[in-house]
């Protein structure tokens, strides 16, 4: 199983015991963020919805490619991998 880490924005932290990025073991993205709700269900409910779709004001990068323009929470993992959670900036 690839080893990764998912990178947490500062929003999140206080929900994961203030840890900036956690390491853990998942083949896809859905499954990374199974295993961080299994330690930290506060900050996967501000990324997922209760129907388990991604939140439309999160944004999720494998390294540098927004999951979206990939196969989504279908989307592969490969060992050393940076899962990033990113809030989406509104402006004007």
């Amino acid at each position: 199983m690839p080893s990764i880490q998912i990178e947490l924005p500062s929003a999140l932290r206080q929900l994961a015991d203030g840890q900036r990025s956690i390491k853990l073991e998942a083949d896809r993205v859905d499954s990374a963020l199974q295993r961080l709700g299994q330690a930290h269900p506060h900050v996967l409910s501000r990324i997922l919805t209760r129907g388990g779709r991604l939140r439309p004001h999160v944004n999720l990068f494998v390294n540098e490619s927004d999951i979206r323009h990939c196969q989504g929470l279908d989307t592969e993992l490969n060992d050393g991998d940076r899962l990033m959670v990113v809030p989406s900036v509104a402006g004007g």
